[in-house]
């Protein structure tokens, strides 16, 4: 069992989990450092992405196409889930684990009439290292539809990841602009809320947590600084404006840091 090493690595310990099954012995941790994750950044339908919100076979084929293994993925529909992870043999999915919490998964199989789900997790966490679910329970966990992913062998390929180097490069810049833009004008405390996760999390937060693995300190305390001015400005619950509460000239400094980090390694 591969468990979690770092925040939100569900993912990342599903697909240690799932190479697992194939003889390939690693990690989250590995896995995102070999295929370079703190230097990539992302924007899907207005929401920033970094770290381990960069999932799927986009992000992780940089790890595996290497080693000589693909992952592809199917939507399915709810309807259809049970029938077609009965024709696999593993796969990934996510579902919802408990109550606000959906996370990656690994189906391995049937045991007595259930689906025999893996859970990534912490390995301190209190939750079950395997679920047993029945088809009902499994259904009434899952969204209207459904990635599967499954991994496949395959002749080994080099990964050239410059285009999405360049391409992180210019989302940070517009994470600055769009942040700047956000703090210049008074919001409301739902307009916190709502912004968390699509417009601070990707440089606040999975940023910060990617600068803790490959030990990157300087940057990561810029931005640590922010992270607590930020959060203790939602924590008042009322209408403010961000550039009057936040260190902005750190904020922005921290980011062309970023960019300086990501450039060194093209």
């Amino acid at each position: 069992m591969k468990y979690m090493t770092f925040n939100s690595s569900c993912s990342y310990a599903g697909l240690a989990n799932l190479l697992s099954f194939y003889g390939i012995d690693t990690e989250d941790r590995t896995i995102a450092l070999e295929m370079g994750l703190p230097l990539f950044f992302d924007c899907e339908d207005g929401c920033y992405l970094a770290g381990p919100m960069l999932q799927g076979a986009k992000w992780f084929n940089l790890y595996l196409k290497p080693i000589g293994y693909t992952l592809t993925e199917q939507e399915v529909n709810r309807a259809q889930l049970c029938n077609s992870l009965r024709h696999l043999q593993y796969a990934m999915l996510g579902i919802h684990v408990s109550t606000g919490n959906k996370h990656a998964v690994i189906y391995t199989g049937m045991q007595d009439g259930r689906f025999c789900m893996l859970n990534n997790k912490w390995e301190r966490s209190a939750e079950p290292d395997t679920l047993l679910l029945s088809e009902q329970e499994l259904l009434q966990r899952v969204d209207a539809i459904v990635t599967v992913g499954v991994l496949h062998k395959t002749a080994s390929e080099t990964v050239k990841a410059e285009g999405l180097i360049q391409h992180s490069i210019a989302v940070l810049q517009s994470l600055a602009n769009d942040i700047a833009a956000f703090c210049a004008q008074e919001r409301s405390a739902m307009d916190f809320r709502l912004s968390m996760n699509t417009l601070f999390r990707a440089i606040l937060l999975d940023g910060i947590t990617m600068l803790d693995l490959i030990g990157e300190t300087q940057i990561r305390q810029k931005l640590k600084v922010v992270q607590g001015q930020l959060m203790s400005a939602v924590k008042e619950d009322k209408p403010l404006q961000l550039d009057q509460r936040l260190d902005m000239a750190l904020l922005n400094s921290a980011i062309q840091d970023y960019i300086s980090l990501i450039c060194a390694h093209t």
